[in-house]
């Protein structure tokens, strides 16, 4: 039995893949089931490993013959107040897509909840086909949860139960291969075992389960939908505000305004951080941190977006958030609540290329990016950025009298063209980064 999963305080060092069994054993989960595959497989490693003390307090972890019967055993969970987690690689979401559906309409059980781990191998290191499952999973109408570090990796199972609780959602727990491959410490909590169990037994009155509520076929179909996009995404949007999931970092003072503000969520967040902390900007720009990418929290954008003059949104893969952002702009502006906001993402000012579409992001292309945004966005070459700085060399113009961020002068342009020469040289910037949230 490995002692690190009985630690009930203090920190202990764990892989990602670990830090999902944790999380699961410290929230009360009763069944864990899927099928193993990249980035994940090492989830029914650790399981394995931990067998005693599942069966101990009768918590079942067992492999599906495939991701679609998990998906179905996820739905049979909530016949009852059963926490479960089905566990997939990217390409099984598809497999289980069917079942997911018809689960998520019918619904997640009070007091219960249903996660759908998801493993994105983001670089398509060791999958077919490009993952990125957040696009199904909003097709599905099924929250995307997106863990930036390790910490948040184990707190958020829990976190994400309570939502699918309240929300009678389910929700896609998206983590990507380096994460799930890569570790770190942690602070840990003490196990909590689920009420009912193997070991702990109940009895279904099928009688009492409403088909109307439970079995999707038309017109039950359309009700449920607009329960789903009227009711259910507000009550999870709301609920993930208040426990802190989506939060606006670095925010401004009343009447405040920034040059920029950024958008992100998850391992994104973290390669943001660590290039602003190498461009010496660490704590300068609003950032709006989405745990939940989709559905969009609008009001949390709107309050980012009046406070600033340009939007970029940082993201792995294809633009998911940008669109949405974009959209919400559109109706803010259209009703009068919000001013004009350029967003950047995937385009950037001048014609210059911005985050990539066709692949993960990593510590150099964050700071690549970074960069050329800044420079694109303020002066427009390096050559005249670099010459303003000079000639206002010793001005330390950080905050305008009114509070506001002015950066034409506060930005290290010179540092900014070393680290891009260096990166582009194929040399990375390792220096000590500062914790970032949990």
């Amino acid at each position: 039995m490995d002692p690190r999963f009985l630690l009930e305080d203090g920190t202990g060092i764990f892989t990602g893949n670990e830090l999902i069994v944790k999380g699961a054993i410290e929230s009360r989960v009763s069944l864990i089931t899927g099928y193993p595959g990249s980035p994940l497989a090492e989830v029914f490693d650790t399981l394995n490993n931990i067998g005693s003390l599942l069966t101990e307090h009768g918590v079942v972890a067992q492999i599906a013959n495939n991701e679609a019967l998990a998906a179905a055993r996820l739905n049979g969970a909530q016949m009852e107040e059963i926490r479960a987690m089905a566990v997939m690689k990217s390409v099984g979401l598809h497999v289980a897509a069917d079942a997911l559906a018809l689960g998520n309409m019918a619904g997640a059980t009070a007091n219960a909840g249903a996660l759908v781990v998801v493993g994105d191998d983001t670089w398509s290191e060791g999958t077919q086909v490009p993952a990125d499952s957040r696009f199904l999973s909003q097709h599905l109408y099924m929250p995307v949860m997106e863990p930036a570090t390790f910490q948040e990796i184990k707190d958020w199972v829990g976190v994400g139960f309570e939502l699918s609780s309240a929300s009678r959602l389910f929700i896609t727990y998206l983590v990507t291969s380096n994460q799930a491959d890569g570790g770190g410490s942690v602070t840990v909590s003490p196990n909590r075992f689920p009420r009912l169990s193997a070991r702990r037994r109940t009895r279904i009155d099928t009688s009492a389960i409403s088909s109307d509520d439970r079995v999707i076929i038309p017109p039950v179909t359309t009700v449920k939908e607009s329960q789903v996009v009227e009711e259910r995404h507000p009550r999870l949007v709301a609920a993930a505000r208040e426990r802190g999931i989506n939060a606006i970092l670095n925010p401004l003072a009343g009447g405040a305004r920034s040059d920029l503000a950024f958008v992100t969520s998850g391992l994104a967040y973290v390669y943001l951080e660590h290039a602003l902390h190498i461009l010496g900007l660490t704590g300068r720009f609003p950032i709006l941190k989405l745990g939940i990418s989709y559905p969009l929290d609008v009001e949390l954008l709107a309050r980012v977006a009046e406070s600033a003059d340009n939007l970029c949104v940082v993201e792995e893969k294809r633009a998911f958030i940008e669109p949405q952002v974009a959209a919400a702009l559109m109706r803010l502006r259209q009703e009068g609540h919000c001013r004009h906001t350029r967003l950047w993402g995937k385009h950037f000012p001048n014609g210059v290329v911005g985050f990539p579409e066709t692949q993960g992001l990593s510590p150099t292309l964050a700071l690549q990016h970074l960069g050329r945004l800044l420079k694109s966005l303020f002066d427009g070459s390096v050559t005249q950025a670099i010459a303003v700085v000079a000639a206002a060399d010793g001005v330390p113009a950080n905050r305008n009298d009114n509070g506001s961020t002015s950066l034409k002068h506060s930005i290290d342009w010179k540092l900014i063209e070393s680290e891009l020469d260096r990166s582009a040289s194929g040399h990375q910037s390792v220096p000590a980064v500062p914790a970032v949230p949990a």
